[in-house]
């Protein structure tokens, strides 16, 4: 009898908490702030057990919030999952599949139209190029700062990204700057730890064997500040906070060091903490399965409002109905099957066991086996049965890459270009991603040989791995990349024309296509490819545009162009670049070096790295100027931050030779072959020496090149 008075008086207790809870958990009005930091394990901070990182701002929030223990991600990549957030739906149902190839459909309602349209203002502010507003993730949002420029062209697009400290101000600016009298929504996007793992000292040398959690640290000590400016201005109180992950990261638990291919824990348990106003429920924790779907919902429910309907979510403040079969939360990745041409995975997740749909499945007792070694698949037991069955009964369409919208088909047509899905669209025997994911390891040692300058090895390399499996996206953007920066232009195209047959209509692989013809003279195809990826929905359309016209001689319409550019983002230091190149070809050399000079200060005010070409662009024009002094500062910068622009060494060794330092000149030749013991960079010495009339000196580094230089 005494152990059921135990019973009922706990009963009593939980059915108190849910009353209040039903009671005293809405909140009208209340600012709502969402934070997320990208590519974070939940078992890589101290909440959750983990104990090789301090996280002392997120340890202080998570006292202040409900702490959720088995929280999934649906998609291990950044835009599906921020989408899978932002609209409430799974993968499949709002269409975003993938970082590259999909747009978000206004269709669909977003928890910034929703707030909007409640009298919010809504504010965000993001980390990475793959959250640009193109993808329409930004609907819904009156201030989105996705303003975030590639360095290089030969800069990858998950690589695309800037500095968490950056981003975290530009949202206190806008938090600042608003009207007090609306409510507002705020959303903070962090890169950091998404690699490159590069964290920004004291992190650096603090975390130096575990460079992953010196960017945890970082990130931490980002999110702090944000919160510290919300305490100072009385907006950390009253605020419902909610804080979580897109998905985790690797590590090479499973043979995966980052994301997107496959579906263990790693991957796909994300932290999730949401602080209610005056830190209601504090310190509370639940082991419950929950999704990042849930958001939508929990949000709405905690304003007091009712969500759409039809979201496959549910508050988690919520009381809930009398537990029966335990909830199951659905996961994927469509990532191998379009970038490998390997099966795409499915998975659910319950309060006891991971399900893994794979070519041969996989089951695990996560409780028992948190690191998942032991598959318990083989026997058919009845939890696999039973979520191979709910699986089955899901309408999951594959929805391939590349614009659906028949509008927008019908106009890529009007502008002569039909891509062609690939046959990996629809097949149903391709390889299981565990099976092969040992081929990643050989596309990282590729861009190894990259870095140590062995081209051609990296190029042998990947076009082998080509051969085996054609159907490796991945495979053939990067070998478009390398051989492009190789100056091996028209093989470069060949290998991204590949690359688009597999992934059709998709913007950055248009845009680079573009580039390509209008670096081979193709103009006229050039600016075609640039209009087809504006329909497709790409940014910086009017500086392709601009570049073309450049190419071309047409300074007017370049210069048009440019502006435009300027005027659609005017913080961007790329159209600056292209004015300086423009008034530079008109001989305004002075008006030319502004417009450099305001792009540098730029970078240095928002603390961005340097922009290819622009430096070497500066030098050129200053030594025109005739400040050499200046202009082989700018050239030695240019090199500094990047060494593989020849462009810039052969200005440098222009300047020595045409002062008389015919000993330097030599000097940096040397150290340019040296650094880049590449056939062109041999080729580019013999180049100099034939400007300046030394043939002795271009016979020289004839006979020094490794091997047959390109058009000798």
């Amino acid at each position: 009898m005494r152990r059921l008075r135990v019973s009922l008086a706990a009963v009593s207790a939980l059915l108190l908490f849910v009353s209040c809870a039903r009671k005293a958990s809405v909140f009208p009005r209340a600012p709502v702030v969402l934070i997320s930091i990208d590519t974070l394990r939940a078992d890589h901070l101290p909440v959750y057990g983990y104990h090789a990182v301090e996280t002392p701002a997120l340890d202080a929030l998570a006292r202040d919030a409900v702490v959720f223990d088995n929280a999934i991600s649906h998609v291990p990549l950044t835009l599906p999952s921020h989408v899978s957030l932002f609209t409430g739906l799974l993968p499949f149902q709002h269409g975003v599949r993938d970082n590259i190839g999909y747009r978000l459909e206004k269709a669909h309602a977003t928890l910034a139209t929703y707030l909007r349209g409640r009298g919010y203002a809504t504010g965000g502010a993001v980390s990475a190029f793959v959250l640009a507003r193109s993808t329409g993730v930004a609907e819904g949002f009156g201030f989105y700062d996705d303003a975030i420029e590639s360095r290089d062209v030969a800069e990858p697009l998950g690589r695309v990204q800037r500095s968490g400290s950056q981003t975290e101000k530009l949202l206190e600016e806008w938090i600042a700057g608003r009207s007090a009298a609306a409510p507002f929504f705020a959303f903070l996007h962090l890169y950091e730890p998404h690699t490159p793992y590069e964290p920004p000292e004291p992190f650096r040398t603090r975390y130096a064997t575990h460079p992953y959690d010196g960017e945890i640290a970082a990130a931490d000590a980002i999110v702090g500040r944000f919160l510290e400016f919300l305490k100072n201005r009385n907006l950390y109180d009253p605020s419902l906070i909610v804080f979580l992950s897109d998905h985790g990261e690797g590590l090479g638990e499973h043979g995966e060091d980052e994301h997107g291919v496959l579906l263990y824990r790693e991957q796909i348990r994300v932290p999730l903490f949401v602080k209610l106003p005056g830190s209601r429920f504090a310190g509370r924790r639940f082991a419950d399965p929950a999704g990042i779907v849930d958001v939508f919902p929990t949000v709405a429910s905690a304003l007091g409002k009712r969500p759409p309907e039809g979201l496959p979510g549910r508050s988690l403040l919520a009381p809930q109905a009398a537990k029966g079969a335990p909830r199951r939360i659905y996961s994927e990745t469509l990532y191998p099957r379009y970038h490998f041409g390997w099966s795409d995975l499915a998975a659910l997740t319950d309060d006891r066991y991971q399900y893994i749909e794979a070519p041969r499945p996989e089951l695990y007792d996560w409780r028992a086996d948190p690191g998942e070694k032991s598959n318990l698949a083989p026997p058919l037991p009845p939890p696999l049965r039973s979520m191979r069955v709910e699986l089955q009964t899901m309408n999951r369409p594959l929805q391939p890459p590349g614009a659906s919208d028949p509008e927008t088909v019908k106009k890529l047509a009007s502008l002569g270009y039909i891509g062609a899905a690939a046959p990996a669209t629809d097949r149903k025997d391709l390889p299981d991603p565990k099976d092969r994911i040992g081929a990643i390891d050989r596309l990282k040692e590729a861009n190894r040989l990259v870095s140590e300058h062995r081209d051609d090895e990296a190029v042998a390399l990947l076009a082998a791995l080509a051969r085996e499996n054609p159907l490796m996206l991945d495979v053939w953007e990067e070998l478009a990349r390398i051989l492009r920066r190789a100056g091996r232009t028209r093989e470069a195209l060949a290998a991204l024309e590949r690359a688009d047959r597999l992934s059709p209509n998709t913007p950055p692989i248009l845009i680079g296509l573009a580039e390509m013809q209008r670096e081979l003279g193709d103009y006229a195809r050039a600016r075609q490819l640039v209009l087809a990826a504006q329909a497709t929905g790409a940014t910086g359309v009017e500086e392709e545009l601009a570049s073309i016209a450049l190419a071309q001689g047409d300074l007017a319409t370049a210069r048009q162009r440019a502006e435009a550019a300027l005027a659609e983002r005017p913080s961007a230091r790329g159209p600056l670049l292209l004015l300086a190149l423009v008034i530079q070809r008109r001989g305004d050399f002075s008006l030319a070096l502004s417009f450099c000079d305001r792009a540098l200060e730029i970078g240095r005010t928002r603390g961005d790295g340097s922009l290819v070409n622009l430096q070497s662009t500066r030098g050129d024009i200053l030594a025109r100027l005739g400040r050499e002094k200046e202009a082989e500062e700018a050239f030695r910068a240019e090199i500094r931050d990047f060494p593989e622009n020849l462009d810039a060494w052969s200005r440098l060794a222009l300047v020595y030779a045409s002062s008389g330092r015919r000993g330097e000149f030599q000097q940096l030749l040397s150290e340019m072959t040296r650094r880049l013991p590449t056939s062109r960079s041999f080729e580019t010495a013999v180049r100099v020496c034939e400007i300046v009339g030394d043939r002795a000196c271009a016979r020289k580094w004839r006979q020094l090149a490794p091997q047959r230089l390109v058009g000798s």
